[in-house]
């Protein structure tokens, strides 16, 4: 009899097609999880900073990683925050412990996807197996309170000298500080330039160089006040003094532009210095010039006889002693009259013979117009600015028809102007009974060209 083929069920088919590769998938995740979860190499496809550290030991990727160019160019970095006043603080990777985490990171790569247990760290393999390259990063470290002290003892030391820096005055120059008592240093924000500039440092394998700007402030202008007032001297030129008969020295004017002055300023960042220029003004006529201008020549000078009684003489000599000696500043005007003053008996003057009218008559003081007369024909030849002259009603015997300048007290008066840029000395002097009279001054090329004096009255 024959034997019939025993037959499974389809079910158990399909449970074995799906039993056996399962059976050998676990096996297969046991025996990677057995062979790799506590194997003491670094999961694969993980890289740290450009080298792959796949399947290195913890020793061996340090080894691979080659930290002695790190740990040199920690040390080598530098960087130098530059000031408003040129001052640098200067900070290297020495000075910080600049130190790199090298050890930390490969230990991270090692433990990255174990320690989870022995299913998820098996997972974490395979994973690592299929999945894209993990990239890990070498950082540094540094010591935060060595930084801190650095930056504030320079950024204190920075502030304390801008609080109490003061306007430099030189010979030339004025030298002054912008926001000086102002603007101040912040040291977080130097800080985090500091460590910023570190670590550019670091990446580029040489020093740092980093500006440092101060908050802006506004010019104290009411400072530069203060010192145009200090140093401001108004320019003279020498002068003489007539009650001296000395010549007083010129004085050097000292200026600055004080609106140029702050214009620069508020054009200038905070704590940055400006150079304000000084200017020196010479004066015009200097002492020693003055002193060989000063009454060398003679302007003009005319001399008469004084005739008649003693007491007309002394008429004579009493006004021409008014006048002689008396100085005329430039612009200033010579009075006869204002000079000489009243001609009465208290003050000396005799009767004498003068011409009132047309007629000779006797007055106290008569002859004076002698004196007035001479002083007039010295300068008549001359640019000198007569302002005021009268001619007697009949001529003198003394002088040349219209020569002579009459006079009386409240009426006739003879005046004339020092137009010249020089004083005028005027001497009269009366010598047996020789009247002379003398105007000295200053010559330089001509006269200006003058009005003509005035009509006599």
């Amino acid at each position: 009899m024959p034997t019939k083929k025993r037959r499974f069920p389809i079910i158990v088919k399909v449970l074995l097609f799906i039993a056996i590769p399962a059976l050998i998938t676990t096996l297969a995740f046991c025996w990677i999880g057995l062979i790799y979860r506590d194997d003491n190499r670094i999961y694969p496809n993980i890289v740290i900073t450009g080298i792959d550290v796949s399947w290195l030991t913890r020793e061996e990727a340090m080894l691979a990683l080659d930290l002695s160019e790190f740990e040199q160019r920690g040390s080598d970095a530098e960087v130098s925050v530059v000031f408003p006043d040129s001052s640098k603080l200067t900070v290297t990777g020495k000075d910080v412990n600049l130190t790199h985490d090298a050890r930390q990171v490969v230990n991270d790569a090692y433990y990255f996807g174990r320690g989870q247990g022995f299913v998820l760290d098996t997972i974490s393999f395979i994973n690592r197996m299929i999945d894209t390259t993990l990239y890990l990063r070498i950082d540094h470290e540094y010591d935060l309170d060595a930084l801190h002290t650095l930056v504030t003892d320079f950024v204190d030391s920075y502030n304390d000298k801008l609080v109490t820096v003061e306007p430099l005055i030189n010979y030339d120059s004025i030298v002054v500080t912008k926001g000086a008592g102002e603007a101040l240093a912040d040291a977080l924000v130097v800080k985090d330039i500091t460590y910023i500039g570190l670590f550019d440092s670091f990446e580029a394998n040489h020093p740092v160089e980093i500006d440092y700007i101060l908050p802006e402030t506004f010019t104290d202008w009411q400072e530069l006040i203060e010192i145009h007032k200090d140093i401001y001297i108004p320019v003279k030129s020498a002068e003489f003094d007539r009650r001296t008969w000395l010549v007083e020295d010129c004085v050097v004017g000292v200026d600055f532009d004080i609106f140029e002055a702050i214009a620069l300023l508020n054009e200038t960042e905070s704590g940055k210095t400006v150079t304000i220029d000084v200017e020196y003004i010479q004066p015009e006529i200097t002492r020693e010039y003055l002193e060989t201008l000063l009454f060398r020549d003679l302007v003009g000078e005319s001399t008469t006889r004084v005739a008649g009684t003693m007491d007309r003489v002394t008429n004579v000599r009493l006004s021409s002693e008014a006048v002689n000696g008396l100085i005329l500043e430039p612009g200033e005007e010579f009075s006869f009259n204002g000079t000489v003053g009243v001609r009465s008996s208290s003050r000396g003057y005799r009767p004498g013979g003068a011409y009132v009218g047309g007629e000779m008559v006797t007055v106290i003081g008569g002859g004076v117009c002698q004196t007035s007369s001479t002083l007039y024909s010295a300068i008549k030849d001359t640019e000198i600015l007569v302002t005021e002259r009268y001619a007697h009603g009949r001529p003198v015997p003394y002088l040349p028809r219209g020569r002579d300048a009459t006079v009386f007290w409240n009426k006739l008066d003879f005046r004339f102007v020092n137009n010249t840029d020089y004083p005028l000395l005027i001497e009269m002097e009366l010598v047996d009974r020789s009247l002379t009279a003398r105007v000295i001054g200053t010559v330089i090329d001509d006269f200006p060209t003058l009005s003509p004096p005035l009509p006599a009255g």
